[in-house]
């Protein structure tokens, strides 16, 4: 037990308490769904419209690469008591989910920016590139760089983020973490929300009908659930502020930031797969035993090849909308 550490639990705790299954419960979902995700938009570009991988594509699929290892590193933390109460987590353990925790950070400011710029580059593709698109792509190439250069050196020595529970002297924190978790939190949900909007005026200054622009400005508005993502992570870190118990409280904030990027993933991917649900929809008319023929109900080969989200703006695959 870890109470030399960090005190006696407060009174009515239930220290036989676990969410560790629950935690990994979550996290595998979400992770499956957004593997899948991107398994599909790979294979509606290389086997339904027969285009070249684009640079949006290779990015989701870095962005999946980079949620993996945080997929694992909530599993790993799972073993060594994240999800328990601090105080019946041996100390060792408590330092070896510290240092999942200091890798955790690290892998997190990496997965989003890809996230981010998959979307953005997505954007670039749709619409061609704007000062807007230009603008949300530095502000999360300063995200990236402005959060990795304060994490790394938070502490000094830096082993020290997880050494400073068995050895309090050997080192010292340069700036209180607290207020860098919530900071980080902020500008990222400050960014999901900036590129959540630069679609939606681009959208409707294109030539179309007005019930096309509101399906469209609302595929894209999918990405909204990331934000609320967002907001709960922010939420169960508000509990570090008053509380010691980091092993019960960082196991929900290990779930969300787990959660908020496979949400995100998926998001960045829903936009490419209409050429892929008009191809299903035109195979399952064919075997239908009530075939429609109404030109309104099928699809034509062609189309299921080239018809893409682009091609609703009007716009073929190599060039982008002026």
């Amino acid at each position: 037990m870890s109470t030399s550490v960090f005190g006696e639990p407060p009174p009515g705790t239930d220290l036989s308490a676990n969410h560790t299954s629950n935690n990994n419960a979550a996290v595998i979902i979400t992770y499956i769904i957004a593997a899948i995700a991107v398994a599909l938009r790979f294979y509606t570009r290389w086997q339904v419209r027969r285009v070249s991988i684009a640079a949006d594509d290779w990015m989701s699929l870095a962005a999946l690469v980079s949620v993996t290892a945080s997929f694992a590193s909530t599993i790993i933390g799972g073993y060594h008591g994240l999800g328990k109460h601090v105080w019946i987590v041996p100390i060792e353990d408590v330092v070896t989910v510290m240092q999942i925790l200091f890798a955790y950070v690290l892998i997190y400011v990496v997965t989003v920016p890809l996230i981010k710029f998959s979307i953005l580059l997505l954007y670039r593709r749709i619409f061609g590139m704007t000062w807007t698109i230009w603008v949300c792509m530095l502000l999360t190439a300063g995200y990236f760089v402005s959060c990795t250069v304060a994490f790394l050196v938070c502490c000094q020595p830096v082993s020290y983020y997880w050494s400073q529970y068995i050895d309090p002297t050997g080192g010292k924190c340069v700036f209180d973490l607290y207020p860098f978790y919530i900071g980080n939190a902020a500008a990222n949900l400050t960014t999901d929300v900036l590129i959540l909007l630069v679609p939606i005026p681009l959208t409707w200054r294109l030539q179309m009908r007005t019930s096309q622009k509101i399906l469209i400005i609302g595929i894209f508005l999918l990405g909204g659930f990331v934000c609320v993502a967002s907001i709960v992570r922010i939420y169960y870190m508000t509990f570090l502020a008053n509380s010691v118990d980091i092993t019960w409280i960082m196991g929900d904030v290990f779930i969300w930031s787990s959660v908020e990027p496979c949400i995100g993933i998926l998001c960045a991917c829903l936009p490419t797969l209409k050429p892929l649900l008009r191809h299903a929809l035109h195979h399952i008319s064919i075997f239908s035993s009530s075939k429609n023929t109404n030109s309104s109900h099928t699809v034509s080969e062609t189309d299921d090849d080239g018809i893409t989200i682009e091609r609703e703006f009007r716009m073929e695959e190599e060039h982008n909308l002026r």
